[in-house]
């Protein structure tokens, strides 16, 4: 990659102490991936790094190299810098962060402003690019198959298995590289993929019995009751990807699942689409956000009334899509 200036590498370069590399709460592939492989390699600089973050490596990742070095949030020590990756601001960690200063890395519409060295591109495929940015620029040689590892999986789950329409020849180029760094693809989509137990089959099975379709079979939804982690002996850790087989349906162009938290009160909401609505605009309403074709958020209230104002919200953003097209 020709180098071009960055100046978060620059003022990384210049720190001499403690640096916290965390990511948000519930963690996916692009968070923890891009974490991991930033610890490993300001580890290689000989640098004081800790990573951290609220949650425990969900199942699918727990294969990523150094993820039992990740240490749990909160912690006690103040750091000197802490590097916010894959979210929209230090708050997504959703404990409190100490730290003398704070810089992030991300690929999400908005956010806040935590500094002069955040390393934001909201039309990168995922977060994991613009690390993978980063390391190439400020030593390509020092990205060995671990990192390059790390760095794939959040490329490979943020674009849907290179599905998604943030894929494009940048998204393959970087692949590209990881591949000739080490990285597998065959073993890395066999380790996220194909680990299911037996209970995250029965919890899916569960899952997919709620599925409820509206506005003419263009919005479906799913949902994960309470009851349902607790009788099969799973976690909501366990329902990544879930949303993808109502997505998948033929019609369908907004997908949402919606995970009832620990206090039956709360709903974790993701929200998927195909192009038509811009469905990080949907997840803002409710004080979410995310990517056009991807995005997420949590609201407390009634499960129906919830579920409702969700639909309605989508259908107006569908209809006016389609008044827009009659109009073309």
């Amino acid at each position: 990659m020709e180098g071009y200036v960055i100046p978060i590498i620059e003022r990384l370069k210049r720190e001499e102490g403690s640096i916290l590399i965390f990511t948000h709460e519930n963690p996916d592939g692009d968070g923890i991936g891009s974490m991991l492989a930033l610890y490993q390699f300001l580890k290689k600089k000989n640098k004081n790094v800790v990573a951290a973050m609220k949650d425990n490596v969900p199942h699918i990742y727990d294969f990523l190299p150094y993820n039992q070095e990740i240490k749990k949030l909160p912690l006690d020590k103040t750091f000197d810098v802490g590097i916010i990756v894959d979210a929209a601001g230090a708050y997504r960690a959703g404990v409190e962060i100490k730290a003398k200063e704070i810089l992030r890395i991300d690929h999400h519409i908005g956010g806040v402003f935590e500094s002069i060295y955040d390393y934001i591109n909201p039309y990168a495929a995922a977060t994991t690019y613009l690390v993978g940015e980063i390391l190439r620029n400020w030593d390509e040689e020092a990205i060995d198959a671990d990192i390059a590892t790390c760095l794939y999986v959040g490329l490979m789950t943020d674009t849907g298995s290179f599905r998604y329409n943030n894929t494009n020849e940048k998204t393959f180029e970087m692949a590209e590289f990881l591949v000739k760094k080490g990285a597998n693809p065959s073993y890395i989509s066999h380790m996220v993929f194909e680990r299911n137990s037996l209970n995250v089959l029965k919890l899916l099975q569960k899952t997919l019995s709620t599925i409820e379709l509206y506005e003419d079979g263009k919005i479906a939804v799913l949902t994960v009751f309470r009851d349902f982690l607790e009788e099969t002996g799973t976690t909501e850790e366990d329902t990544e990807g879930f949303v993808h087989f109502a997505r998948g349906l033929d019609g369908v162009e907004v997908a949402i699942i919606m995970i009832q938290r620990e206090d039956r009160k709360t709903w974790r909401i993701s929200i998927r689409g195909k192009g038509k609505v811009d469905v990080q605009k949907i997840a803002k309403c409710f004080g979410g956000g995310g990517h056009k074709d991807a995005a997420g958020c949590r609201v407390i209230g009634d499960y129906h009334e919830v579920k409702q104002k969700l639909i309605n919200e989508i259908a107006t953003n569908l209809s006016k899509y389609e008044e827009l097209v009659e109009v073309k």
